[in-house]
């Protein structure tokens, strides 16, 4: 490996950590700011460690979005921007990958068996299990699998993927991009369609609702299952693969401890997620697998 190699590895590997530490502050936004205030300052604040990102305090918002540019901005700094990089995902081309008929069924079965054997007493046994520490877990699970995280890792994705030649990542970006608008327009079909009501209803597995509470499919779990499965088909870090499917699993959990969807609403969902991204996997693959650009 070169030395413009190695150092282009470096980068990376540093880029990714201060995003890491970026995505947290995301999750936890605007907790540290909060927590500090009530140490040293003790001053009058409109939020609190509930309010998180997108939903409260427009002028928090900013400051955290500040930030995030600043963090764009050191990444274009310190590599070498080149919009060429993107035309060999002209050929981008999507089909069927072998077995995924196959998959598909076997996904629609288990789904109709955790409904009809599962769905009830897992969502009695986490009823059992509520306490005040697993509702901060679902809280900060909830907002990881939200808001504007999934947008967050794929702008970090393509942006430090251009600024560090990886045509790796920027073939992750474009697929999670292709996955994730796939995956979410679906959810929005099917969640019109079918009308499941939610488990916090408690009006049984399949009552009709307004489509607002529709409970099948999760949003959440698709999408985070879209994004992720494209890093599981296509990264070659394996270091990646687990902890961005762990991630995805527990955000899936959340929603069931959340009480928002029944698990077999979270199963097909990820399976769905899955699926979508499997598709787009197989295109971006065989364009990356081509050599590397020169640097």
């Amino acid at each position: 490996m070169s030395i413009a190699a190695d150092d282009s590895a470096r980068r990376r590997r540093i880029a990714g950590f201060a995003f890491i530490a970026l995505l947290l502050l995301s999750v936890f936004w605007p907790s540290p700011v909060v927590s500090t205030n009530r140490l040293c300052c003790n001053a009058p604040l409109p939020v609190d460690e509930l309010s998180f990102l997108g939903r409260e305090a427009p002028a928090w918002d900013a400051l955290f979005w500040c930030l995030a540019g600043l963090f764009a901005i050191a990444i274009v700094h310190s590599g070498d921007v080149k919009l060429d990089d993107l035309r060999s995902f002209r050929a981008l081309r999507f089909r069927l990958p072998r077995h995924f008929i196959i998959a598909t069924i076997a996904a629609l079965v288990a789904t109709f068996l955790i409904a009809w054997f599962a769905d009830i007493p897992i969502i009695a046994w986490a009823e059992g299990l509520q306490s005040a520490t697993t509702e901060d877990w679902v809280r900060i699970l909830n907002r990881l699998g939200g808001g504007m995280n999934p947008g967050l890792v794929v702008l970090f994705f393509l942006l430090a993927g251009l600024a560090y030649r990886s045509r790796e990542w920027v073939g992750c970006a474009i697929g999670m991009a292709l996955s994730g608008l796939g995956a979410g327009i679906a959810v929005q079909i099917v969640k019109l369609i079918t009308l499941r009501a939610r488990p916090e209803l408690w009006l049984g597995p399949f009552v009709h609702a307004r489509s607002s509470a529709s409970s099948f499919p999760s949003g959440h779990t698709v999408g985070a299952f879209a994004l992720v499965g494209v890093l599981l088909f296509a990264s070659r870090s394996r270091a990646l693969r687990f902890i961005a499917i762990a991630l995805a699993a527990a955000i899936g959990v959340s929603r069931i401890f959340a009480f928002r969807h029944w698990p077999s609403d979270v199963f097909a969902s990820a399976a769905a997620g899955l699926l979508v991204s499997w598709i787009v996997a197989e295109g971006v693959t065989r364009v990356t697998s081509e050599a590397e650009p020169a640097s």
